[in-house]
C-alpha cells in the first residue's frame, strides 16, 4: 500500500516541484518521461536471482534509467557544460545520493513495520 502511494507521490512532486526549484519550465517532456519511468518501475516484475526477490527491474529502471533521465533534464535546464568525465561523475553522485536516500527511507518504513517482505532486496 505504501509503495503504491510512493510510486505516484514522488513523480508528481518532482514534476511539479523541480521546475519551480530550477526556475525553468523547459524540457518538461523529458522530466515527464523520467517521472513515468519511476512510476512504472514499481510494477515491472523482476526475475528471481539466486532464488531471491531482488526487485532488480525496479532498481534498474526506477534507479538507473530514472536518474539518467533526471540528470539529463537538470543538465539541460541549467545549461551545464562540462567535460564528459565530470558529467559522468555528477551522474554517479546523483544516482548514489538518491539510492542512499531511498534505502534510508526503506529502513524507516521497515522499522515502522510497513515493509513485510523485509529490506534484503538490495543485500543480494
Amino acid at each position: 500500500m505504501v509503495f503504491n502511494f510512493i510510486s505516484v507521490l514522488i513523480p508528481f512532486a518532482l514534476f511539479f516541484g523541480l521546475p519551480k526549484v530550477l526556475g525553468s519550465r523547459k524540457y518538461r517532456v523529458l522530466l515527464a518521461a523520467a517521472c513515468l519511468v519511476y512510476a512504472v518501475s514499481w510494477y515491472i516484475p523482476s526475475p528471481p536471482i539466486d532464488g531471491r526477490d531482488t526487485a532488480f527491474m525496479t532498481h534498474f529502471f526506477g534507479g538507473g534509467v530514472f536518474c539518467g533521465l533526471l540528470g539529463l533534464y537538470i543538465k539541460l535546464v541549467t545549461n551545464w557544460r562540462a567535460k564528459w568525465y565530470s558529467e559522468l561523475a555528477a551522474l554517479y553522485a546523483l544516482t548514489s545520493a538518491l539510492g542512499v536516500l531511498n534505502e534510508l527511507f526503506e529502513i524507516l518504513l521497515y522499522s515502522q513495520g510497513l515493509m513485510p517482505n523485509g529490506i534484503s532486496d538490495t543485500s543480494w
